[in-house]
This record gives structure tokens, C-alpha cells and sequence, in this order.
């Protein structure tokens, strides 16, 4: 077992997500990514704050002393469990003057849902228009929404379907980088389910557009190239000598019909932030620093 190993299945066991790790860390995402497929090591100071908040010991992080392997591993974790409100800025200053706390804008997603974290655990609102078709009765007893995450999104959606417990929707695409999919108990509650998915559809590895057969740019020898769509690669180079970031704001002159295909409404310094998470993940960036 290599170190980040290690701090994936210490990560993983107490219920933290890379990005949430990466934000009590101060440090992005990328970063715990690295650490965790070992391309990188974190330094002592990392290593002293992952202890504290792991509460393990250094040697323990270090591989210095082995921890009992649990015989079955569950693939759930919890998330957050949300509250549904109906009138939500007034239930967001509710909670911001009842817990003593402000909602910054690292646990705010617009008017969607908002987080707040108290010992490191999660309650958050959700705002009751976001969810299609919930119950909008004040008196509903179906008020509240669970979400958990899982390392292996497809194959947790197919051991929920077996189950047979529960209708269960197809697997969701909400942004680049979330994909999701919901169950409903038998009291009508919505469960979400999160997590790293792979999708079987081809993805261009340079601007991330979906592609279709005819989308596929060319090789240099005129066979279709398997990567990249016609615009990034239309004869077997890179049309443009562009960065990541300007490969970015090229992609947000399209954000209206994104918006418009998804059904979503991300303004163009939510959907920029969303590329620098997504594009690194591609060929092309791979291994670049946004």
C-alpha cells in the first residue's frame, strides 16, 4: 500500500469527499488527487493536519504502522442530509443567526442549496423549487433529501436497481462534474446518490464537447481520431496553440446553449470555475496546473 493509499481509505472511512478534504486542507482538489494516485506527496504540514483531522497518528499516515483491514467495505458514505425549504433566503438567515454562522461562498451553490458545517458535520437547506414535483405542502412530512457518495457511480446505480426497494432514475448529469442519480423511499423521500462515474459516450479530450461519429477530428494519416472532435484536431494537430484558460473562455461563448440543453443556469463565473475542475481531467491538460 503506498501512502495515498492510505489517505484515500482513511479519507473514504471517515466520509470525506477529495473536495471537502481539500477545503479543510486549503488546498484544491487537484492536489489530494495527486496525493491519493501518488503522483505527489504532501508535505509535513499536510501531514500533521490530516492526522488531526483523520485523527490518527503521523506513523499511521506514513505506513509506519498497519491498520486492520475491515473484512467488507461499505460503498456508501453520507454526504449531507438537507432540509427542504420553501421560502429559502428566509430560512437562510434563519439558520445563519440560530447556528451563529455565515454561509461563504465555498457551501453556497445560488439559490439551489446552501451548507453549513458544525464539528465538521453537514446540515443543509435545500430550496424546495429546485426539486421538480417534490411536495410543496407545508404540512408534507417529506421534508428532507439524503445524499451520499460513492467512489464507483455505475456500479452503485446497478446494485440499487437489483435491490428492487425503490424507483430508481437513470444516472444524471447536473454539470461536467457531477453526475448523480435518486431513489425514492416508500414515505416519498429523495435519496441522491453521487459519485465518480466514466461515462461510455465519447467526450472530446480537449474542450469536453460530447461528440457524435461526424464530431471526430481527423490523424495525420486521415483516419478519425478517436480523442478529439473536428474543431480541437481537424488535421491531425491541435487547430489552435491555446492554453487551458483560453480554451475555457472559448467554451463560455457557448454557455446559452449549454444553459439551454441541461436545463441549467450557471452564470459565466460558475460554469468557468466548473471547467477548471472538469478540463484538467482531459488528455489534452492532464497533469497541467489550472
Amino acid at each position: 500500500m503506498t501512502i495515498g493509499e492510505q489517505i484515500q481509505n482513511i479519507r473514504i472511512g471517515k466520509g470525506l469527499t477529495q473536495e471537502r478534504l481539500a477545503e479543510l486542507l486549503q488546498v484544491s482538489r487537484q492536489s489530494v488527487s495527486k496525493w491519493e494516485l501518488g503522483q505527489s506527496v504532501p508535505d509535513v504540514e499536510k501531514i500533521i493536519r490530516m492526522s488531526e483531522l483523520f485523527d490518527v497518528s503521523t506513523d499511521t499516515l506514513l505506513l509506519r504502522k498497519e491498520q486492520a483491514r475491515r473484512e467488507k467495505e461499505n460503498p456508501l458514505h453520507l454526504g449531507s442530509v438537507y432540509l427542504v425549504v420553501k421560502d429559502f433566503q428566509r430560512s437562510v438567515d434563519f439558520y445563519e443567526k440560530f447556528l451563529g454562522t455565515k454561509v461563504d461562498n465555498r457551501c453556497r451553490s445560488g439559490d439551489k442549496f446552501v451548507e453549513f458545517y458544525i464539528d465538521d458535520k453537514c446540515i443543509a437547506l435545500m430550496n424546495e423549487s429546485n426539486l421538480t414535483g417534490h411536495c410543496t405542502d407545508l404540512d408534507s412530512p417529506y421534508k428532507f433529501v439524503q445524499n451520499y457518495w460513492v467512489e464507483d457511480l455505475s456500479a452503485e446505480h446497478e446494485r440499487v436497481k437489483a435491490l428492487g426497494i425503490g424507483q430508481v432514475t437513470e444516472i444524471r448529469e447536473a454539470y461536467p462534474t457531477y453526475h448523480y442519480f435518486h431513489l425514492t423511499d416508500p414515505d416519498n423521500n429523495i435519496i441522491e446518490v453521487t459519485g465518480g462515474y466514466h461515462m461510455t459516450e465519447d467526450i472530446c479530450q480537449s474542450c469536453g464537447m460530447k461528440m457524435q461519429k461526424e464530431d471526430h477530428g481527423k490523424n495525420a494519416d486521415g483516419s478519425r481520431s478517436s480523442d478529439y472532435c473536428r474543431y480541437c484536431f481537424p488535421d491531425g494537430k491541435f487547430g489552435k496553440d491555446e492554453t487551458m484558460e483560453e480554451m475555457i473562455e472559448s467554451n463560455l461563448q457557448f454557455l446559452a446553449q449549454f444553459n439551454a440543453d441541461r436545463g441549467t443556469n450557471f452564470t459565466a463565473e460558475e460554469a468557468r470555475e466548473e471547467m477548471r475542475k472538469f478540463l484538467p481531467t482531459l488528455k489534452r491538460w492532464r497533469g497541467q496546473s489550472q
